[in-house]
Parts: structure tokens; C-alpha cells; sequence
């Protein structure tokens, strides 16, 4: 993943949807409270380390890339309990014992599990909680569908994002037991310049690199102006979460 975004960092932070409320309700049950430290790994370009600053806990944003960790730091700027720390999910530089909870926002299918499991519980306090969470777009409108179709059409390469694996089976392997799982709706509302800027995010859509890149953005602003209602369209995601903790 260090190299996958160098050239998205921009379209990634203005197009991203962000995600529900209800995250930091989730925290409060967990115990989280101004004494406890969260590690949001693959932060990214801070939209979940920025929620998670407004609880006044003890934040630890952590990402190997150092133009998504730029962007964090711009994102965060007001909010003084975030650390910023470059390193991927697999060695974190974290102390043993030192996290209450862990925190990953549609970053798990990047990681090396087998190597992420020995790091997550070596830095895991005991009965540390592992909070994952995965923004899935919801086809169930004429727009989302013609807008999938568009994705598909140009997809430059086959990534981990949209690769073929189990994600329930996956985490059940990774954890060793099972966890709770809880969906909430959250809707995006952008403008064009963020419906752009989502699309390109997407590890498998072209970047300015691509000869496919300005044709891919002509379609994008075609799709855009047929839809768009007071300049701006909305996207309907459901916001996955689950919870999780290791066997014993």
C-alpha cells in the first residue's frame, strides 16, 4: 500500500466518504475515555483519526505513506492529542501493552495478516479490542449503478481492494474467533469536484499517469451533470463494523 495512493493523495482526501456518528458511540461502549490510547492504523489521509481526535483520547495515526501522513497532519491540524507516526501496519514502532483499542478504516485487505496478527497482539493491551470498519457503496439507485458500470469500465488493475477473498472468513482467521458485526447507514452529498476526486481515489481506477485518465474524467463530469441536483449528488454507503478481540 506505501505506493499505491502517491499519485491519489489529493482525490483521496477530498472524495473519501467519512462515516457515521455512531463510530464514536461504539468507542464510548468500548471504554474509550481521555486516559485511553487508540492506534488508527492505515490512517490514511485522517478521516477516521480526525473523528476519533474529538474524543480527547490519546491518538496514534499510523501510515506508511508519507504523502497520506502529510495529508493527515494538514487534516488533524487543530487537534492536539494525534501523533503522526510513518510505519506500516506490520511493524507500528508502538511499545508493547501501550493500545486500548485499534482502529482500521478500509485498510484491512492491505495488510500482511500473518504478520499484523503477531504485531496487533504484541502491542495490544489485554482484552484489547481490534474496531474495523469498511464504507460499502449501495447500488440500489439508477446513479450508483451507472456510476459501478463507469468504475468497471476503465479499471486500470486488479488490486487487494476489489480482489476475491472472504472478508468474514478472513477476519475469522485472523481472530480466532468470532466477532460482532454492526451496519449503519452514512450518506455522502459532494460536489463535482468530490465525485471526481472519489472515483480516482480507487486504487484501480486510472491516474494522470494512465492515457486512459481524461477520458475516464470526461465520463465522470458526463455522469455528474446528468444527476447532479443543485450541483451536487448523493451516495448511499453502508458503514460496516466490526468488533473484534483475539482468542485466548
Amino acid at each position: 500500500m506505501n505506493n499505491e495512493f502517491d499519485n491519489k493523495t489529493k482525490e483521496y482526501a477530498i472524495g473519501r466518504p467519512s462515516y457515521p456518528a455512531e463510530i464514536l458511540k461504539v468507542m464510548i461502549e468500548l471504554g474509550v475515555n481521555n486516559q485511553s490510547t487508540i492506534a488508527d492504523i492505515g490512517a490514511g489521509t485522517g478521516i477516521l483519526t480526525h473523528m476519533l481526535g474529538s474524543m480527547e483520547c490519546n491518538v496514534l495515526a499510523i501510515e506508511p505513506n508519507e504523502h497520506m501522513l502529510e495529508e493527515c497532519r494538514k487534516h488533524c491540524n487543530e487537534l492536539n492529542n494525534i501523533q503522526f507516526i510513518k510505519a506500516p501496519a506490520e511493524k507500528t514502532s508502538l511499545k508493547e501493552n501501550s493500545v486500548d483499542i485499534i482502529t482500521i478504516a478500509q485498510a484491512f485487505h492491505w495488510f500482511d495478516k500473518e504478520l499484523c496478527k503477531k504485531e496487533f497482539q504484541r502491542i495490544l493491551k489485554e482484552n484489547g479490542h481490534v474496531v474495523i470498519l469498511w464504507n460499502e457503496m449501495q447500488n440500489n439507485s439508477q446513479f450508483a449503478k451507472e456510476y459501478t458500470t463507469l468504475l468497471n469500465k476503465y479499471k486500470v488493475k486488479t488490486t487487494a481492494a476489489i480482489s476475491n477473498f472472504d472478508p468474514d472468513e478472513e477476519k475469522l482467521n485472523f481472530f480466532g474467533q468470532d466477532y460482532t458485526k454492526v451496519y449503519y447507514d452514512n450518506w455522502q452529498t459532494v460536489t463535482e469536484e468530490g465525485f471526481t476526486g472519489g472515483a480516482l481515489s480507487l486504487s484501480y481506477t486510472p491516474s494522470k499517469l494512465d492515457n486512459t485518465y481524461d477520458e475516464f474524467v470526461e465520463e465522470l463530469h458526463q455522469l455528474f451533470s446528468e444527476y447532479q441536483q443543485n450541483d451536487k449528488v448523493t451516495f448511499h454507503y453502508k458503514t460496516e463494523v466490526c468488533i473484534c478481540k483475539f482468542s485466548e
